[in-house]
């Protein structure tokens, strides 16, 4: 009896469920991005290889900007701005309009003012007037003079023609810049100015010398730009502004933006030439993108052999989603 009943464990003990598999299995990384390609192929994907530097970097910090047409005929010139908006403009226009309007009326009041002068004193001479005629008509000349230089000075505060068919106005580059950081920048530095649309290849751009306006509702202060002329940028367009830090330069790693791919999950990879026909792909952490190249927080040691050109390839290669 006792055997029949071991005879029968056994038999449920091999008829049972095999063990679940293990939650896991662990893998190396580095294992699983080498690629080695045949030497026909390598030709065939003409592979640029630079080497990864540690260079000094200027730091950068990035705003908005907005393109302005200034109506000033000189830097320091307090005249307005003028943006895109139509309303703006005819704004302006009007003001000028009314400007130009007193400085006529203005002059006018002093040619009549010198003819009673001059009629006054002839007067005078002829021994039929009196010397407070005379002196009363120099009033009225020195009343007319000051107003019409007071018509000029306010209008000369208004700029240039809002309106014109071919205006010789600069226009710049106005960037808002919070308060408590405008003493972390270097306001004498040239910018980088870039579309929106663009990720690199910033223009440079010099600083002027414009109107000290502020923004006391959002605690800003504006740095006026030179809008580089090659961006046939318009009036009222926003544009990106990278402007370099007062911490003078930084030394970091940097690599040529075209050899950084990302993947499904934002991940970032350069692919390092480890071996003759063999390439490995590093994970990298881009910091900030400074012109043409990729300033790395983490990547490969100095002097990596870094794939700039094909490195889209390999990329397509590795996961077969080349041609």
């Amino acid at each position: 009896m006792k055997l029949i009943f071991l005879f029968l464990l056994l038999a449920v003990a091999a008829h049972a469920a095999p063990a679940a598999p293990a939650p896991a299995t662990l893998s190396k990384e580095g294992d699983l991005t080498t690629l080695t390609l045949k030497p026909d192929a390598e030709e065939r994907l003409r592979l640029k290889i630079v080497p990864l530097a540690r260079r000094t970097v200027p730091a950068t910090r990035l705003f908005s900007g907005e393109v302005v047409r200034s109506l000033g005929t000189d830097a320091p010139s307090s005249a307005p701005l003028l943006g895109g908006s139509l309303d703006e403009s005819l704004r302006v226009a009007d003001l000028q309009a009314a400007a130009d309007g007193r400085i006529l009326q203005t002059q006018t009041q002093l040619d009549a003012a010198r003819i009673s002068l001059d009629r006054a004193q002839k007067v005078f001479e002829s021994e039929a007037g009196s010397v407070r005629s005379v002196d009363d008509a120099k009033s009225t000349v020195a009343l007319a003079t000051a107003a019409l230089s007071t018509a000029r000075a306010q209008r000369a505060l208004l700029g240039a023609p809002a309106i014109t068919t071919n205006s010789a106005a600069p226009t710049w580059i106005r960037t808002a810049i919070y308060s408590g950081e405008a003493a972390l920048l270097d306001a004498q530095a040239n910018a980088s100015i870039r579309p929106l649309t663009a990720t690199a290849g910033g223009r440079s751009a010099a600083p002027v010398h414009g109107p000290l306006t502020a923004n006391a509702a959002t605690a800003t202060i504006d740095w006026y730009y030179d809008a580089p002329t090659d961006l046939n940028l318009r009036a009222g367009e926003r544009v990106a502004v990278e402007i370099p830090t007062s911490a003078s330069r930084t030394e970091s790693l940097v690599v040529p933006f075209s050899a950084v791919l990302h993947d499904i999950h934002g991940g970032q990879w350069v692919y390092e030439a480890v071996a003759p026909h063999t390439y490995t792909r590093r994970r990298v952490q881009v910091s900030r993108i400074a012109g043409s190249d990729a300033v790395l927080a983490s990547g490969p040691a100095v002097g990596a052999k870094i794939v700039t050109d094909g490195a889209a390839e390999l990329f397509g290669t590795e996961f077969m989603t080349g041609k």
